[in-house]
């Protein structure tokens, strides 16, 4: 008996030894998946509420659009004379400076036209008319000639402001196309200014045309060789809509953007687009005056997102 009894222990210890074997592996081979079995299982519920999207409106209204040209120029004088003199040789002497006020038939220079083993009397250089000397291009001792001139000579009574603009401009400036200049020697005064010329030609080598200014100066503050900012006002739209160039999105070639109706809801709108302005510009169709532009948050919304428009 005492012999049967052992071996029914010794059985039963194998059993609970192969059970808590197999206890075990199941834990060591999907050890998650036990203890998630162990855990207490929970319900999800799915909110039905539709999220808002914040966004930013700007009631649409009529504006004006003001397109400009900015480049700079020079201020010449468009009356001013070149002296040449009427014999080739060596400059003696120059009696006048620049900035210089000079009288018909004043000698402003001489000239000797010796040369190696022939002696000639020296040549007097007359001014052809009164001005004010412009220019010097040469010093005493210098040879001149005929083919370049001497002295430049300036009435400075109706000076101008030349300037170049590029060919795709060219429609939009016109003779009487108003604009204002600026001058650094001046930075708080505005001096207006029209154009008056028109070169009849284009330059084939820049692609631009020079266009001639002249402008209002009362207290004769700008002086020649002076070189301004040039702002010309070219096209001009009144009361159409236009709004910032950032509101607008594209697919393609398609620009579109969003407006909010009563409800919150966010619309997509085909528009076609116009005159640019810098960061402004101009919508032809597809917009009305008070409807409710999105100008920040665009890119998240699609048609029918529910928004809420931020102060």
């Amino acid at each position: 008996m005492a012999k049967q009894r052992s071996k029914k222990r010794i059985a039963g210890l194998i059993i609970l030894i192969i059970l808590i074997i197999l206890a075990t592996a199941l834990v060591v081979i999907n050890p998650f998946q036990y203890l998630k079995s162990l855990a207490p299982q929970q319900v999800v519920e799915k909110s039905t509420e539709q999220v808002s999207v914040p966004v930013r409106v700007l009631e649409v209204a009529q504006s004006n659009l003001q397109n400009t040209i900015r480049t700079n120029g020079s201020v010449i004088d468009p009356s001013s004379l070149d002296v040449y003199p009427e014999v080739t040789g060596t400059l003696r002497t120059l009696t006048v400076s620049v900035g210089q006020r000079v009288e018909k038939d004043q000698v402003i220079a001489t000239i000797d036209p010796s040369r190696p083993g022939v002696v000639y009397k020296e040549v007097a250089v007359k001014a052809p008319a009164s001005g004010t000397v412009l220019a010097l291009p040469f010093v005493v001792g210098a040879g001149v000639s005929m083919q370049a001139p001497l002295v430049r000579i300036g009435m400075l009574e109706n000076l101008e402001v030349v300037t170049d603009i590029a060919e795709r401009h060219i429609g939009s400036v016109t003779i009487g196309t108003k604009a204002d200049l600026t001058f650094k020697a001046y930075p708080n005064e505005t001096f207006p200014a029209v154009v008056s010329r028109l070169s009849p030609v284009l330059n084939p080598a820049s692609r631009t045309l020079e266009v001639g200014l002249v402008f209002e100066d009362e207290m004769r503050k700008i002086k020649s060789g002076m070189f301004p900012t040039i702002t010309l006002y070219t096209e001009h739209l009144d009361s159409i809509i236009a709004i910032p160039r950032s509101a607008l999105l594209y697919s393609g070639n398609q620009a579109y953007l969003y407006i909010v109706d009563e409800t919150n809801t966010a619309q997509r709108v085909h528009v076609e687009v116009g005159l640019q302005v810098e960061d402004m510009i101009e919508i032809r169709e597809g917009l009305n005056v008070g409807d409710l532009l999105v100008t920040e948050g665009q890119s998240l919304l699609t048609e029918g997102t529910l928004v809420r428009v931020l102060q």
